[in-house]
């Protein structure tokens, strides 16, 4: 198998979705030879214990293309135009590739847009009505967008983000990165996720920062800055803490998947712009407060039956404390979260029943 993402760019969320990937073929077939596609391929190599390729070395995975059975365009929001039409166009570009060499082709737990211009809208549908066998989704909004582009040829099964499955790291690895840090592994948190975005400015930077102030005054939680994609994310939370009053901490790295989750597990509340954030924290029972910067993420908490969100352009202090405090009204409540999350669990394997029934086995 051959799996394609946006891999080996610092982000946690993409990473920890090539981790799920890699975990759940090794439980396929555990001598299934898998290759990946790197921004940095020896770290991806040693780390995940895979081989791997640079991603834009177009010789050599295009050859690897010619003996592989399986290609896999791996999680994530990669059939977008946002941030990038040259990334879309890349990857459109490999589904084609992998299909014309014989691959069987699996769109394995993504998301689907935005795709705001119309001739990239028409170019994805043309692409994936002729070439893939097989999507699994994580939301049904990118269910929606495949039908409004009318994208019907390839078997649609409505899964969830690869990685749920992931587990946290064990208590005391955790209560080290705390201690070392100079944190009580047995304080009381608040996580803040956050990332430079048009209508991040100054102004609302500093609502996030005084909405983490008033976590610290009225409920005693610590607020810590945690980074997803920390490239980005550190100097985003770092323009937030910077009037702040409280006790604060800037995490510049979290480290492994499993570490960033037992992190994400020790908060009380977290409030986050990231969709990653959200799902880890979603798995490990903690309340959420998203910021909607992209619909995925509206498109995720309704997917799990969660109410706390709101637009980015619509955050105002009152508004982020309302939600916080009934954050925090859910701390203790498990079965809150539980039933969506069980529920993405149970519907999850759909990712891997897909890989195995392309890979024939």
């Amino acid at each position: 198998a051959l799996v394609c993402g946006a891999y080996g760019r610092g982000n946690a969320g993409d990473d920890a979705i090539l981790e799920a990937i890699v975990r759940e073929l090794r439980q396929i077939d555990p001598d299934l030879p898998v290759w990946v596609l790197s921004r940095r391929p020896d770290e991806t190599r040693l780390t995940y214990r895979v081989n791997a390729i640079y991603t834009f070395a177009f010789p050599r995975f295009l050859l690897r293309m010619r003996r592989t059975r399986l290609y896999i365009n791996g999680g994530g929001s990669l059939m977008q135009d946002v941030t990038s039409r040259r990334s879309l166009w890349f990857y459109l570009f490999t589904i084609s590739a992998g299909k014309k060499l014989g691959n069987k082709v699996l769109m394995y737990g993504c998301g689907i847009g935005p795709i705001q211009y119309p001739s990239n809208r028409k170019l994805c549908a043309r692409v994936l009505q002729r070439n893939v066998d097989m999507i699994t989704l994580r939301d049904t909004h990118s269910l929606a967008e495949l039908k409004d582009m009318g994208v019907n040829a390839p078997e649609i099964v409505l899964s969830s983000d690869p990685t749920v499955i992931l587990p946290a790291a064990e208590p005391e690895v955790v209560d080290g990165m705390l201690e070392s840090r100079g944190l009580d592994p047995h304080g009381r948190y608040i996580g803040f996720t956050l990332r430079p975005w048009p209508g991040f400015d100054d102004e609302k930077a500093k609502v996030f920062g005084q909405a983490a102030d008033y976590a610290w005054e009225k409920y005693g939680l610590t607020p810590i800055f945690l980074p997803i994609e920390k490239r980005l994310d550190v100097a985003a939370c770092k323009r937030a803490a910077a009037g702040m009053k409280a006790p604060h901490y800037i995490f510049t790295d979290t480290g492994a998947s499993d570490h960033t989750i037992g992190l994400f597990a020790r908060m009380q509340v977290v409030v986050s712009m990231r969709l990653h954030a959200l799902v880890f924290s979603a798995g490990q029972g903690v309340p959420l407060v998203g910021v909607v910067y992209d619909q995925k993420i509206s498109s995720f908490l309704r997917y799990i039956g969660q109410d706390l969100f709101t637009e980015l352009k619509d955050v105002t202090y009152e508004g982020l404390c309302a939600h916080i405090d009934a954050a925090v009204g859910r701390i203790g409540d498990t079965q809150f979260l539980s039933g969506g999350v069980d529920r993405l669990r149970q519907v999850e394997q759909r990712n891997s029943e897909a890989a195995e029934k392309l890979l024939g086995l």
